[in-house]
């Protein structure tokens, strides 16, 4: 792996760490929250972008689209 996609892994990683902290515990809401982005810090510590499809299934069965938050990263992979 390269330096500059390890480096865009690891801030999202703390980025969603950071979310995760901040969040009301109690809240369901933000429960959810914290189960998505715990499920997406897992993706990104194996170099994977996290997919809608990790979280969602999608009618039309095209949920294998990169998240928009991670677009820096697919960015990075078709340069």
């Amino acid at each position: 792996m390269n330096n500059k996609k390890e480096t865009l892994l690891n801030n999202h990683i703390q980025r969603l760490q950071a979310d995760i902290a901040s969040r009301d515990a109690d809240n369901p809401m933000d429960q959810e929250r914290n189960k998505t982005d715990l499920k997406n810090i897992a993706s990104l510590r194996e170099g994977r972008v996290p997919q809608y499809g990790d979280h969602i299934t999608c009618l039309l069965g095209d949920d294998e689209y990169p998240m928009r938050e991670f677009s820096d990263l697919v960015n990075l992979k078709s340069s």
